[in-house]
């Protein structure tokens, strides 16, 4: 009998606190009653932007990095020479141009020179870091006004033939003159330099002006004119070597430079034996 009515007010108790529950909770806890479901908070998750992809041949030149460094080991060779050696991963080389996905690079002074993917630089990694250039703005479009509609032609007149004129007296040709014969034009002379020129005089005035970057005049060891003329693409030119000493990999090396003369001054600098162009 006792076990049944400890039952019964355990059972009260139970249904007299979950009644009285909401109306005691604010002063026991603090924490007002919520009526109804609790709405979970949404939370709105961006998307990372996404990368940016550069197209080095959209870069101006001047734009461009003077330097790269490498991620993967390069090899670079004179093709003079056929001298040939290994730059490791990690060096910082020259750019010398773009070539397609490729880059042209140098380590230094000489003609030494390598082509090495633009993925195995850090080229993409410097042009992100470049300042965007402004965009021009849009300029709207000129309205162009209408054309006024021609002004309808007058009908035409009918023409009025005239008499016919007399045939006038037939007048007697004269006799027949021979022409004297063409005199022939000259053959156009071959084309080639104009007058005997200083050769050195004329390769000293050059290197003195800086119109090449390769080299200074400090640097040149000797100067010798060549013998005669020599043909270049179908141009004649006074032709003259200037040794000169230049730090490279391998130490310090003597490299000559071959000057094409024409018309008293340098026309182009070439390596003797690739015949590349010096800049």
């Amino acid at each position: 009998m006792k076990a049944f009515l400890f039952l019964i007010g355990v059972v009260a108790a139970g249904i007299l606190g979950y009644s009285l529950e909401p109306e005691m909770r604010l002063p026991l806890t603090g924490v007002a009653p919520v009526k109804g479901k609790v709405k979970p908070k949404e939370v709105t998750v961006q998307a990372a932007p996404a990368p940016v992809r550069i197209d080095p041949a959209s870069i101006p030149a001047e734009r461009l990095p003077e330097k790269v460094m490498l991620k993967a080991d390069a090899e670079i060779a004179d093709p003079a020479s056929d001298l040939k050696m290994k730059i490791t991963a990690g060096s910082r080389v020259n750019l010398i141009r773009l070539a397609g996905d490729n880059v042209v690079i140098s380590p230094g002074a000489g003609p030494l020179e390598g082509i090495v993917a633009i993925s195995q630089t850090d080229l993409l990694e410097q042009l992100a870091a470049l300042p965007q250039m402004p965009t021009p703005p849009e300029t709207a479009p000129v309205a162009t006004p209408p054309v006024p509609a021609p002004a309808p032609e007058p009908p035409p007149v009918a023409a009025i033939d005239p008499a016919p004129a007399p045939e006038p007296a037939p007048v007697p040709e004269p006799a027949p003159t021979t022409d004297p014969a063409p005199t022939p034009e000259p053959a156009p002379a071959p084309t080639s330099p104009s007058g005997s020129v200083d050769v050195v005089a004329v390769m000293k005035g050059s290197i003195q002006a800086a119109e090449i970057k390769e080299f200074t005049f400090d640097q040149v060891l000797d100067w010798q004119a060549g013998d005669g003329t020599e043909t270049v693409d179908g141009e004649t030119y006074h032709t003259g070597i200037a040794s000169y000493k230049a730090e490279t990999v391998f130490g310090v090396k003597t490299i000559q430079a071959k000057a094409l003369i024409k018309g008293g001054k340098v026309v182009k600098w070439l390596w003797p034996k690739s015949g590349m162009e010096i800049k």
